[in-house]
């Protein structure tokens, strides 16, 4: 027994030499409490107060500095301080700075077409960089960089959305039975507005900052509206722009766009009657008015009586979505929109960087030209995929296969949404 209790002792007394010697960790706020302490009184009493290591005082009051620039709730300092390429980090983040204190707004895309240049330039071979988006988010990482966004509100769907979604659904289907529309006989059309300023939401900022500025030409309300069309076999109608103004700028427009000018820059009934004529009725099968299917909003304008009697004419049908159900059933604001206005920010994020514009008398920038405008629009227009279009109608159940066997796809997600950044 004796001997049982003299091991029980040494084994004992291993445990706690083992539990003193266990590793602890801090965070910053801990630390910094330490080091204030010791400032006022010494590095041992700090020690004693706190339960650590007079060491551990030491050296925390060497990284002070550090520390005051650190998240609060941070314990360690762990991966490289500094890059592979540390002349290739301190040109990016100089590009950065200038351009983010002109206000400038910068993507992680342009960091890396950036980073690319500047790689040539240093002659960095290509097997060895590769300006990967991993790449980019260390090097943010490292240099205190990160993203800033701001917040959209989602549309309110109607307490009885469940029943007109149904009720949309089964008229759409009972017409489908009724003509058998072809996929490219079967649409959706709706408004955009276009902004000749487009900052991005999103934009490489210092960490910490309260203040994100983002700079413009100051044309924020200046507008046009985009009629966009497309059809369930993916087929992209020319885009239809209304500016506001009086009339339309005798500079010749890009090929591929049709302009028209309205005061208030509205889609009255007029234009939509004449949109009905020169873009839908020019559609493949339009001149031999072969039976067709248009779904468009509540807007006002598709409502009147002018409109009805044109898309009869044309020997349409002209399905009309519940009010508040756009975001469930319209192609366009489901897979369409938000890749459109991505590529039209990308546009202008370009142009601006650029530095290729006029200036006002005052020493401001001049907004984009309507031209310039046009050829953004039809840019972005080109770059939306065929293939989310054809998506798109499947989801909000349009143009699925009647016998139920695509009904699957109404539990997918949007393309536009899942590959969003």
């Amino acid at each position: 027994m004796e001997k049982r209790s003299d091991n029980l002792e040494k084994s004992g007394s291993k445990i706690g030499q083992v539990n003193r010697q266990l590793r602890r960790s801090y965070d910053v706020n801990f630390k910094m409490m330490v080091i204030n302490e010791a400032e006022s009184s010494n590095n041992c009493k700090a020690a004693v107060k706190y339960g650590v290591t007079e060491c551990n005082v030491r050296r925390w009051r060497a990284q002070k500095d550090h520390l005051k620039n650190a998240h609060s709730q941070r314990k360690a300092f762990r991966g490289p301080q500094s890059g592979r390429f540390q002349e290739l980090d301190r040109r990016v983040c100089a590009y950065v700075d200038e351009k983010r204190k002109d206000g400038m707004p910068i993507s992680r895309a342009v960091i890396q077409l950036k980073a690319v240049e500047i790689a040539k330039e240093l002659n960095i071979p290509t097997a060895d960089f590769k300006a990967s988006l991993s790449w980019c988010k260390r090097m943010m990482r490292r240099n205190g960089l990160t993203l800033r966004r701001r917040t959209s509100l989602a549309q309110r769907l109607p307490s009885d959305f469940g029943e007109k979604l149904l009720s949309f659904q089964r008229y759409v289907i009972n017409l489908r039975k009724k003509h058998s529309y072809p996929l490219d006989q079967i649409g959706n059309a709706d408004q955009t507005s276009v902004f000749f300023d487009m900052p991005t939401p999103v934009t490489v900022h210092k960490k910490g900052e309260k203040s994100v500025i983002i700079k413009s030409t100051g044309n924020e309300k200046s507008r046009v509206t985009v009629m966009l069309a497309c059809l369930a076999d993916g087929t992209k109608l020319p885009p239809y722009v209304v500016l506001k103004r009086k009339t339309v700028p005798k500079e010749a427009m890009p090929a591929g766009i049709i302009v028209r000018a309205q005061e208030k820059g509205w889609m009255e009934t007029e234009l939509v009657v004449d949109w009905l004529k020169v873009v839908w009725g020019r559609r493949r099968g339009g001149l031999r008015k072969k039976r067709n299917m248009l779904i468009l909003d509540a807007f006002r304008g598709h409502l009147s009586d002018p409109v009805k009697k044109q898309v009869k004419a044309m020997n349409g049908d002209l399905v009309i979505i519940p009010g508040g159900m756009t975001s469930q059933l319209q192609v366009l604001d489901v897979v369409v929109n938000k890749p459109f206005k991505d590529n039209l920010r990308k546009k202008y994020t370009e142009w601006l960087l650029s530095g290729d514009h006029a200036l006002t008398p005052t020493g401001k920038i001049q907004k984009p030209s309507v031209r310039l405008l046009c050829e953004w629009i039809l840019h972005a227009w080109d770059a939306v995929s065929p293939k989310s279009i054809i998506h798109g109608f499947k989801k909000c159940c349009i143009s699925n296969a009647l016998d139920g066997s695509e009904d699957d796809v109404l539990w997918e997600e949007p393309e536009s949404q899942s590959h969003s950044s």
